[in-house]
């Protein structure tokens, strides 16, 4: 399967930022299943609104994206691909999405982050619209201290497989080797025959 990537940063991430450029090129090179990548810039970048991003993503994929699409969520971005998963009718399926420093809730919440754990999503419409969901964890993420309590709600919510990159913080480094790592096992040409 010939799969395209999409990749909606962190907050205040934008498509020149973190790992995103690296990676996009990494996948590029490797030709490993993952036909076409794209990060997206993502609107008012440094106070996102549930609102304003799951619409950048509807704009984007529309309400039918194509079975063999990857979403990636970068932190606040994984809300974001969630969110936009339960907006997807009832048998629209993805291949798959990747959620990296993913998080329920933080552990010092500010105000403008608060709408993104408090308005509720439709788990179960969810999980129906994505074949599987990876998630890729620090074990000292400064956002999300209890990264064993977090890997459960992941794993109970969604039924995630949570993969934990030891000492990786919030993944913001220009390159995050953990990430393509993930990535291509899980969804590149070698996962293709195990799917």
């Amino acid at each position: 399967m010939d799969r395209s990537l999409f990749i909606v940063p962190r907050w205040a991430g934008r498509p020149d930022t973190d790992y995103y450029s690296w990676l996009e090129a990494q996948v590029r090179e490797a030709r490993q299943g993952i036909t076409s990548v794209r990060t997206l810039a993502m609107p008012n970048p440094s106070q996102p609104t549930i609102d304003g991003w799951v619409g950048v993503l509807d704009r984007v994929l529309g309400p039918a994206p194509a079975p063999s699409t990857v979403l990636m969520g970068h932190s606040v971005g994984c809300q974001t691909v969630i969110r936009y998963l339960a907006t997807l009718p009832p048998g629209q399926i993805i291949d798959g999405a990747m959620l990296v420093a993913a998080w329920w809730d933080v552990d010092k919440p500010w105000e403008s982050i608060v709408p993104w754990i408090e308005t509720p999503v439709d788990l179960a419409r969810v999980r129906a619209a994505a074949r599987r969901f990876v998630v890729l964890l620090s074990d000292n993420d400064p956002f999300t201290a209890d990264h064993a309590g977090n890997r459960r709600l992941w794993e109970e919510r969604l039924g995630a497989e949570v993969v934990l990159a030891p000492g990786a913080r919030h993944f913001n480094n220009p390159r995050e080797p953990a990430v393509l790592e993930t990535l291509l096992s899980r969804f590149g040409s070698a996962a293709s025959s195990r799917s």
